[in-house]
This record gives C-alpha cells, structure tokens and sequence, in this order.
C-alpha cells in the first residue's frame, strides 16, 4: 500500500492530468451519443406518415357518412402523429411563407407564418401540411435562412412535431387538408 501512495504521490501532476483526460473523454463521448440521438435522420418516418395517410383518406372516403367512424379514424391519426414527436431531414414544398412585422411585436421581431406541404397525389385534396406561426426575431437563425427562401421551394425540414389540427370534416374530403404543427428547429433548401 506505501508503494502505491508514495507512487500517485510523486507522481501527482500526472496522475492528475490522466484524471482530467479520462473525465473529458467520458463527457464528450456522453455528448455525442446524446447529439446522434437528436440529430438521427429519421425520414423514412415520412413516407410511413404520407402511406398512412393514403390509407386513412381511402378509408373516410368509403366511410364517408359514418360520423362515428371519421372520429374514431381522426383519433387513431392523431395518436399516430403524435408518436412521431421529431421530423429530422424530412421534405415538402414551402407554400406559404410570410414574414411580417406586427405592431404587437418589437420592432426586432417578426412573426412567421409558414405552410410546407407534402402532396402524395394527383388531387389538390391528397395533402397534408406542416404549418408554424409565431413570431421570431429578425437576428436570429432561422429568419435569416427564412429570409432567403421562396415560396414554392422545396425544402428539407427538422422540428418537433406538436399536434395535429383538422379543417372541419366534410363528405368526401376527410383527412385530405389538415395541418401538422411544428416547431422547426432547421430549414433549408433541397438539394437533388
């Protein structure tokens, strides 16, 4: 046991020094497992969701005048959603982007409005759309590569996904126009 403590003892600094080493190696090993998590690329998730919602259309189209069933078909969709939780490098088309001042808001400050739309068919009803509104300031991130899109650009996307929002049902166009509302965290134009 003296030899041991006699030994970290003369040789403390490097003793010590390993410690660090071995600390700071653990930590940043921690870290970036933690960031691969958050930053997975989870799109094949979309063309589950958008298959998903072919069958959900097909079925409230055949079901269209069972009231019972649109609601039961409408919470099993929006449990499916909200299993979802993060878009990571998913894509759509932005329709609409508008970055407006509001005198509600500082002068420093916008609020965005943004559609991005995922058409799955020939038919304007075969569609859903991820939608945020909220106001953002103007030195940040996100409004500066905002800032630099069109409308109708396709995009790749990554956010979290908060909830679905349902226009009301009508015969015929059920889960064909809804919304999913999003929290993007990136945006940015595809590259093909």
């Amino acid at each position: 046991m003296y030899h041991i403590t006699s030994f970290i003892v003369k040789n403390s600094k490097s003793f010590l020094i390993l410690l660090i080493f071995i600390l700071i190696s653990t930590s940043c090993e921690r870290k970036m497992k933690s960031e691969s998590i958050l930053e997975k690329d989870n799109s094949e998730l979309q063309s589950k969701l958008i298959n998903f919602t072919k069958k959900f259309n097909a079925e409230a189209r055949k079901d269209s005048n069972n009231v019972k069933r649109l609601e039961e078909m409408k919470l099993e969709y929006e449990n499916k959603v909200d299993s979802i939780k993060i878009c990571q490098n998913w894509k759509g088309k932005i329709t609409l982007l508008d970055l407006d001042e509001v005198d509600a808001y500082s002068k420093d400050t916008v609020v965005m409005r943004i559609i991005i739309t995922n058409n799955y068919g020939s038919n304007y009803q075969d569609s859903f759309s991820f939608v945020e509104v909220q106001p953002i300031p103007k030195n940040g991130k996100l409004y500066e590569k905002l800032s630099r899109i069109e409308e109708n650009t396709d995009v790749v996307f990554s956010g979290k996904i908060l909830a679905v929002d349902f226009k009301d049902i009508t015969s015929g166009n059920e889960f064909s126009n809804f919304f999913v509302a999003t929290e993007f965290s990136e945006i940015k134009p595809a590259t093909y």
